[in-house]
């Protein structure tokens, strides 16, 4: 009796974690494509990005709240996955043989998600720090090169970082680990929630490939132009 009481708590608290992961990673899957919406507007150039930087800021103490509200929803992701994925580990060392079949496919893709998830992290502290605690707005490193003396803003603080070749490859590679990343968390989500049939899981998992990709795309283009614009056809 001790023993399926104590596998149903096991059960419980697994069943628990999978959910706190997949509500954090919904939250995050929207901060992702609203990011993505908001930075696509350095393509329509300096006023139109700037103009939707401010609103932002015009925000306040509701800016600060969805920041730490982000940043626990990342918190609480990160080390649940992290969690899981030891439990994983623990369950194919006693259970080899029994749970191998079971839970191999999904610690495979737990090991990517916890690489890819850790890309990310570092990613994002790179980009805070460089867009908004170094960011220089009205300064030398906002005035761009070719577009006058005056100061261009965040768009010229994003559009210089850009140039430098070297940065631009790490938010390539980075945002193409979020795209991977998401590919795979999106259906795992709804699998987790029960939002999906078994039959339906497949279309699923096709659907959160392609937005995946559509992610990786869109962020790659914002540096891909702004390096094509200051070193091939000139701002």
């Amino acid at each position: 009796m001790r023993s399926k009481t104590t596998l149903g708590n096991r059960f419980t608290t697994t069943v628990g974690k999978e959910l706190i992961v997949g509500v954090t990673g919904i939250l995050l899957v929207g901060f992702v494509l609203g990011h993505l919406a908001g930075n696509l507007l350095l393509l329509l150039g300096p006023e139109a990005f700037n103009d939707y930087a401010e609103k932002l800021q015009s925000l306040g103490e509701l800016l600060w709240v969805a920041r730490i509200g982000l940043i626990v929803a990342l918190v609480a992701h990160v080390s649940m996955a992290i969690n899981l994925a030891r439990a994983s580990r623990q369950a194919r060392g006693s259970q080899r043989y029994d749970v191998e079949k079971i839970v191999g496919r999904k610690a495979s893709a737990t090991r990517f998600m916890i690489i890819s998830g850790v890309t990310i992290l570092a990613f994002l502290l790179f980009h805070i720090y460089d867009f908004t605690i170094s960011g220089d707005i009205t300064g030398q490193g906002s005035i761009v090169e070719g577009m006058g003396e005056e100061s261009m803003g965040l768009y010229g603080v994003v559009f210089n970082s850009f140039a430098n070749p070297l940065r631009s490859l790490f938010y390539v590679i980075a945002v193409c680990g979020v795209g991977l990343h998401l590919s795979h968390a999106i259906s795992s989500v709804l699998v987790t929630l029960g939002a999906l049939t078994e039959k339906s899981t497949d279309k699923a998992e096709l659907a959160a490939k392609v937005i995946g990709l559509a992610v990786a795309v869109g962020f790659s283009s914002i540096p891909l132009y702004i390096l094509l614009r200051a070193h091939v056809i000139g701002v």
